[in-house]
């Protein structure tokens, strides 16, 4: 089975990028670089070069051409499409250095400050739109709603693909119990109880009632509530919405048996006792597949939902295709970056396993990883919500936003009151803010 992609990047690579400054061009629209002769010809039917950068690690040019290259040139044989990896040596910004033309960008609506804003790579997209009747109807509406609110109004790209959290759940260990599986449309309250309920030591094994990923449930969360006002770039974690997100998650690491190993936070204690030791019932994270080979017996149901807010799911994490102000042939360009987000496209990568559709069409995402028996045992349509929570803004410095998060969580949990512990943490948040700033 081809692996499915998420779409967030790592942290590692974005802290070497948000460490380099510089850059060149600029969000305003200009001409799209091809002469009156070339004009008369219909874009798609000309010949174009565009090239791309993907702000993920590890993508390899043969993954490039598998996953986009090789379908962009069926589409488009006319058009020459060229990849720049991302390497520790062969950054954005070096490469804008260089002087070397980046055509389109593929990143998330978190890294849109890290990757694009910095080198005013912007380009508002609203005349393309125009030209070409983009439907945006089509698309899942919160996705257009956040890159509007990103874009100050306008739209510097169209959504590509979406991911949200979901809540897996290992079958072997509720029927070794004899507890029915968790069930669509419980709340989190529910779920806490059942987490009690699962968690428990039995012939010498501790088991889990649930793990996490915490920082990506805190970042999804149905609250809606950020680290950082976007609009004041002041840290607001003292807030009560954001409060209420962090306490929902932190006590789970108080039921008995469930703590986080000497109340320190680490994914991998999480993701262990879930796909490694397989002694963990439960599993909160970013919706995808287990691999294939793991021996997990599992399925999935939506991630709970808040008591006050039923119906509601977590915020979605959007990935666009950024059309750059360095494009020297931004129409066709575009083309490109409307057939990606297309259902043409988007159906072939969802059947494929390649991650979901921003299309809001739930046809679409019921079709992933079709016609694959792994996948089609299982319930796959509650990797992501009917209903999304609004999205939030994320900070130029949500690397460091999480970090706190996770120094919150284990002063919270060795003692230290909630209200001083995000305080505290916000207080360390905001002089990072500020001395960037400057």
């Amino acid at each position: 089975m081809k692996k499915q992609w998420l779409a967030l990047v790592s942290t590692a690579a974005l802290m070497l990028t948000a460490a380099c400054n510089g850059g060149v061009g600029g969000g305003a629209k200009e001409g799209t670089g091809t002469s009156p002769e070339e004009a008369k010809t219909k874009v798609e039917d000309r010949k174009a070069e565009i090239t791309f950068y993907l702000t993920s690690n590890n993508i390899t040019e043969d993954t490039f051409n598998q996953r986009y290259g090789n379908k962009i040139r069926e589409r488009f044989p006319n058009y020459t499409i060229k990849y720049i990896m991302q390497t520790n040596s062969q950054t954005l910004p070096g490469l804008i250095t260089a002087g070397s033309v980046v055509d389109i960008i593929i990143t998330s609506d978190a890294f849109t400050p890290i990757f694009i804003t910095p080198y005013n790579l912007q380009y508002d997209l609203t005349d393309l739109i125009k030209q070409n009747k983009t439907d945006l109807t089509q698309f899942e509406p919160s996705t257009i709603e956040l890159q509007r609110a990103i874009a100050n109004g306008g739209i510097w790209g169209l959504p590509f693909g979406i991911n949200s959290a979901s809540l897996m759940y290992n079958r072997d260990i509720f029927d070794k119990f004899g507890v029915p599986y968790p069930k669509a449309g419980m709340t989190w309250d529910q779920v806490y109880e059942l987490a009690r309920t699962m968690t428990r030591s039995e012939g010498g094994v501790q088991y889990k009632g649930l793990v996490m990923s915490f920082q990506h449930l805190l970042y999804m969360n149905q609250h809606s509530a950020a680290n950082v006002d976007a609009k004041t770039n002041k840290v607001v974690m003292t807030d009560e919405n954001f409060r209420k997100a962090f306490l929902n998650l932190a006590r789970f690491y108080q039921i008995p048996g469930n703590e986080l190993p000497d109340n320190k936070y680490a994914l991998a204690s999480q993701t262990d006792a879930w796909g490694k030791t397989k002694t963990a019932a439960m599993y909160a994270s970013l919706s995808g597949a287990p691999a294939e080979d793991s021996g997990l017996n599992w399925d999935v149901v939506p991630l709970p939902y808040l008591t006050e807010k039923p119906g509601v799911g977590p915020q979605a994490t959007t990935q666009y295709a950024y059309l750059t102000s360095l494009s020297k042939d931004k129409e066709a360009a575009f083309k490109v970056i409307e057939y990606l987000a297309a259902p043409e496209y988007q159906k072939w990568k969802l059947e494929n396993g390649m991650g979901f559709s921003a299309l809001k069409d739930p046809s679409l995402n019921g079709s992933y990883g079709k016609g694959n028996p792994f996948l089609e045992s299982r319930n796959t349509k509650a990797f992501l919500p009917e209903k999304y929570a609004p999205a939030t803004i994320k900070s130029k410095q949500q690397s460091a936003a999480d970090k706190e998060n996770y120094a919150a969580l284990e002063a919270y949990l060795t003692g230290t009151d909630v209200n001083t512990a995000l305080r505290e943490a916000a207080e360390r948040l905001q002089k990072i803010i500020d001395t960037d700033s400057k």
